[in-house]
């Protein structure tokens, strides 16, 4: 049995970071794919894989993606390497809800809801424009209206804090 853990959540929630406390912990953590350039301190094969567009939807034809979404004119993914020898992910609502019915019964989805103003001020942090971040709002706000498809909603206040 291959279990997982799914992180999502609205950009800004806290994904990265408990992501990385189970990296930390020896989980096997995947690194999505993505045909977005890189962000400032992004590293590729770290952060993301950064591949082109073209050789993003060559894979997707090859069916290289176990799930893929397009956001904000770029697309992201999970290789299907990837979904059989890693442990904890990260997906948008859309990719959750791409998981196949017998893969859902051996993973556990978390919802990180985080409140708005705490995310904007980190996406500002992050040297987000006031249009991005709205924009992205505006985008997540659809994506998780109704999300109800997880297991575990961790409710976070202004900062994550995991006591071990």
């Amino acid at each position: 049995m291959n279990n997982r853990i799914i992180l999502t959540g609205p950009a800004a929630a806290g994904k990265d970071f408990i992501k990385s406390k189970f990296r930390e912990r020896g989980f096997l953590c995947d690194v999505s794919y993505t045909s977005r350039p890189p962000r400032i301190n992004e590293v590729d094969g770290v952060d993301y894989n950064f591949i082109s567009k073209e050789k993003f939807m060559a894979w997707v034809n090859d069916e290289g993606f176990y799930e893929w979404a397009e956001h904000g004119g770029h697309l992201y993914g999970t290789g299907n390497f990837e979904w059989q020898t890693s442990k904890v992910f990260i997906m948008e609502a859309e990719g959750v809800s791409k998981i196949k019915p017998e893969d859902r019964k051996t993973s556990l989805v978390i919802y990180i809801d985080t409140p708005e103003q705490i995310r904007v001020r980190r996406l500002l942090k992050r040297g987000w424009t006031i249009e991005t971040i709205n924009d992205r709002k505006r985008t997540d706000d659809i994506k998780f209206k109704d999300f109800t498809n997880y297991d575990l909603k961790i409710e976070s206040g202004a900062d994550i804090k995991i006591i071990i």
